[in-house]
């Protein structure tokens, strides 16, 4: 593979699936991604392994491979006065910041939209949500199997005659795959604009969002 987002430097703050799986994908295509966890707890994912929901993974722990390949990493903690300096540094020299977390939690931890602009007005902003960025569902949490799989009309599509209830999503992590494919497309379209005009923009794409 040509490796087309060589030279890019991406910053990748979040949890599960869906946003990390983004920075994975960029990584794939040639980004250097680097992945924040808190350095005690950690991404929330490894904990579907070490509390055996998935077993025979003493090898590869294929949950964090899937979201999290090719990336490096740094264990910070967002919200000690320590750990601010280390991570303006990280989003000074970045290309791309993508976060999960929702806007409470953005607001909270000073990683908003005008907070990391106000670091590097340069930067491409994305953001990975369950139901969109706008409305009285913006700061509700979900997962994809809810707002993907059973609101946005998949799992209603396989309903057919004669079922008493509709096919279950058909395996973990499908509607994040989905999404992060077309949030990383959409950050390598808005990293054009930035080279073509100058002008960096804000990157959004949902759950609910991208039904089939």
């Amino acid at each position: 593979m040509v490796k087309v987002m060589s030279g890019y430097r991406v910053l990748d703050v979040g949890m599960w699936t869906f946003g990390p799986l983004t920075g994975g994908v960029l990584a794939d295509w040639g980004a250097d991604v680097v992945k924040i966890e808190h350095p005690v707890t950690g991404d929330p994912q490894r904990g579907l392994v070490t509390s055996d929901l998935f077993k025979d993974v003493a090898v590869v722990d294929f949950v964090m491979e899937h979201a999290n390949r090719g990336k490096r990493s740094i264990g910070l903690d967002l919200a000690s006065p320590d750990g601010r300096p280390i991570l303006e540094r990280l989003v000074a020299r970045s290309d791309v910041f993508i976060t999960s977390f929702l806007p409470d939690a953005r607001q909270r931890l000073c990683i908003d939209v005008d907070d990391i602009r106000a670091i590097n007005p340069d930067i491409v902003y994305a953001r990975a949500s369950a139901d969109g960025p706008n409305g009285p569902e913006s700061n509700r949490g979900s997962y994809d199997n809810c707002s993907f799989w059973a609101r946005a009309g998949s799992g209603d599509g396989t309903f057919l005659p004669g079922m008493d209830y509709p096919i279950p999503q058909p395996g973990g992590a499908y509607g994040d795959t989905i999404a992060a494919l077309i949030l990383a497309s959409g950050i390598a379209t808005a990293l054009l604009h930035r080279e073509r005009t100058g002008e960096a923009l804000v990157v959004d794409t949902s759950l609910l969002g991208v039904e089939p």
